[in-house]
């Protein structure tokens, strides 16, 4: 049986999305965001949460990535409800930025803090694919100028609360899996701490699970 709405106080929301294959196989990517409402007079909805966060968050993230990405759909779920099912927007949209990619391993980590110190209490971020034109020569391991600017609008976005098209003010938070108890019934026992700071690493990094497979 679902909860009440006013038992619903945390989401998460997924930008999912497909780099294509560049000599090997495809990579899924999973963009991760957790939110935390203010107040919760006002009964919330997915739809309304998902257009809000479409336009300010989603927006630039597509805009700084390489067209050989492409995002395919967005989920919205509520964090409280354990039985609660994900429900997917489709968004087919290509990354803004034309021309080579970089691989499709190399990202750049978004870095959350909240009030508090730890590893549970810090959240982040890897995003990518960005592109050959984002640094200023082919092997740099630093971005450009130019995809800095293009950083500092997404992490501004990432930092900023939402206000939904309901009035409701959706706060960025950092989701603790250790402290919570995602599945505990009827009502899960969520624990989370606003971002008080978002940072980028001007330096590309390695991702491991997005390396493509072996070619001989």
């Amino acid at each position: 049986m679902p909860i009440a709405p006013t038992d619903i106080v945390h989401a998460e929301v997924t930008l999912t999305g497909l780099i294509s294959a560049g000599g090997s196989n495809s990579v899924n990517t999973q963009f991760v965001f957790h939110y935390r409402r203010t107040a919760v007079i006002t009964t919330p909805t997915k739809t309304a949460l998902n257009t809000i966060f479409q336009s300010t968050v989603a927006a630039p993230i597509i805009a700084a990535l390489n067209a050989r990405w492409s995002q395919k759909t967005n989920t919205v779920r509520w964090l409280d409800d354990p039985l609660d099912q994900a429900v997917p927007f489709t968004a087919v949209n290509p990354g803004a930025i034309a021309g080579d990619s970089l691989p499709s391993h190399l990202a750049v980590f978004v870095l959350m803090r909240t009030g508090l110190r730890g590893r549970r209490y810090r959240g982040g971020k890897h995003l990518g694919p960005f592109s050959e034109t984002d640094v200023t020569t082919a092997g740099d391991d630093i971005l450009n100028v130019a995809a800095q600017g293009r950083l500092a609008t997404i992490i501004t976005a990432i930092g900023t609360p939402l206000t939904d098209a309901l009035g409701i003010t959706w706060n960025p938070c950092v989701y603790s899996r250790r402290l919570s108890s995602p599945d505990l019934q009827p009502l899960a026992s969520i624990a989370t701490n606003d971002v008080t700071t978002v940072l980028y690493n001007k330096r590309l990094g390695n991702m491991k699970r997005r390396q493509v497979k072996s070619v001989y």
